[in-house]
């Protein structure tokens, strides 16, 4: 492994020579110390994670229950992340070489000959890095729920459901860029010479968000049972599902909605028997009017979500700039009787910053459309043999046939697609099944 000393700008192989893995000449080529007895880096031995909880009926029956606990857990950074970019990434255990032809009209590169007479190295290679003193996750979560029986195979819960997550880590996080846009190249600005772009796995996010959580539960009895929930959710944070902040030296300005969660979440899940054939409700007896109409099962699943979030956008040319989020001159939601799927929110809200600077619109401001799906299907088993049921099932997927709209195009320097929506989610599909159980 080789890992960053941010002191010096140097990568550090913790050994007094090189490993039969290392490329010697890029060990000659590129600032790279051998240090016998390095730490590449440090183990967070600080996990410190009590919990407590409780559970009272306030009634003196089991009717009636209130529950709450609070906790510290902690996430461990898994090794592909972290330690694994350390030998898999950096010099000197990879080698990237270009191979030219000579000048001239006598061809050098042939498939005898495939690497030429020669070959460079890049002269700034990018590298990944990770925060030697890495700190696990460590999340806070709390939660407050109130359960009721209201009859028998009936109940209900309401549950309040907190977290707060410090140390979340950042994967492939640019700190080797200029503090400051300007004209020009960008290499020549780095802080950390020679090297390109330096992707570093840090724990400096956070996150918090707060839940309500509705629910009614019915368990099996006279043929039907279901499950409905319901759940309100406020997350923020800093930390993007992959990446960094936009501006690596300012954690605050990506604080905003986090990535993919939808603020209003409806499921129900049911199963019923229709009361119809031997033994039920009507038309009980055996028969072959039992056989057509008895033994049949409608079931579902059923959800109802808002959309995810998501950012505006612009791109650029200029050397010395990279794109990012766009200016944002006014709210630029729109109410649900103004939008439709050329127009989902106000484009012209958003504008290119001025040169070499950063965009004012926070991260995921505005919500792409919601979903809203039914899964239905209907079951009916025949029995052919005390050992043997037959089992028909017809099942659908998407079953009203709803367009589930996608994203807009929400990158301001693409136009023709900025604000518009040009893709939809499955359609609705039909399938037949057949199954023997014995």
């Amino acid at each position: 492994v080789s890992n960053f000393d941010f002191a010096t700008g140097r990568l550090v192989i913790p050994s007094a020579t090189l490993p039969p893995q290392g490329q010697a000449r890029l060990v000659s080529a590129y600032p790279i110390d051998l240090k016998a007895g390095d730490t590449v880096y440090h183990s967070d031995r600080n996990n410190f994670a009590p919990r407590v909880g409780f559970a009272y009926r306030p009634f003196g029956n089991s009717k009636t229950v209130m529950r709450g606990g609070f906790g510290i857990y902690h996430n461990p950074i898994a090794f592909f992340v972290g330690v694994r970019a350390l030998n898999f990434s950096n010099p000197p255990y990879q080698l990237s070489e270009t191979f030219e032809a000579a000048a001239g009209t006598t061809p050098s590169i042939t498939l005898a000959r495939p690497f030429g007479t020669g070959s460079t190295i890049s002269a700034n290679p990018a590298i990944t890095v990770m925060e030697r003193n890495l700190k696990n996750g460590d999340s806070y979560q709390w939660n407050y729920t109130l359960e009721r029986e209201v009859k028998e195979n009936l109940g209900v819960r309401v549950s309040y459901v907190g977290n707060h997550t410090a140390h979340l880590p950042y994967n492939g996080r640019q700190l080797n860029f200029p503090r400051t846009y300007a004209p020009g190249q960008i290499q020549p600005r780095r802080p950390y010479q020679p090297w390109a772009g330096i992707g570093l796995v840090s724990s400096g996010g956070d996150s918090t968000i707060h839940q309500l959580q509705l629910e009614a539960v019915k368990k099996y009895s006279k043929g039907l049972a279901f499950q409905v929930e319901y759940s309100w959710n406020r997350s923020l944070d800093n930390t993007p599902i992959s990446g960094g902040p936009e501006d690596p030296y300012n954690n605050a300005r990506d604080r905003g909605n986090s990535d993919q969660v939808r603020r209003h979440i409806f499921t129900t899940a049911y199963s019923y028997e229709l009361p119809f054939g031997q033994g039920k409700r009507w038309a009980s007896r055996a028969g072959a009017l039992n056989r057509v109409i008895g033994g049949w099962q409608l079931a579902g699943i059923t959800y109802l979500r808002t959309g995810q979030p998501f950012s505006v956008s612009f791109n650029t040319a200029l050397a010395g700039w990279a794109g990012g989020r766009a200016d944002v001159l006014r709210p630029a939601a729109l109410s649900k009787s103004e939008r439709n799927e050329y127009r989902w929110f106000d484009t012209a809200a958003f504008v290119v910053p001025r040169e070499f600077t950063y965009g004012n619109s926070p991260r995921n401001v505005l919500f792409a459309p919601g979903d809203i799906v039914f899964d239905v299907s209907m079951l009916k088993d025949t029995v052919i043999h005390e050992r043997y049921r037959l089992q028909f099932r017809v099942e659908s997927f998407n079953f009203p046939n709803h367009a589930n709209l996608g994203g807009p195009g929400a990158n301001i320097s693409v136009p023709a697609s900025l604000g518009r929506i040009t893709s939809v989610g499955d359609p609705r599909q039909i399938q037949f099944g057949l199954k023997l159980l014995f």
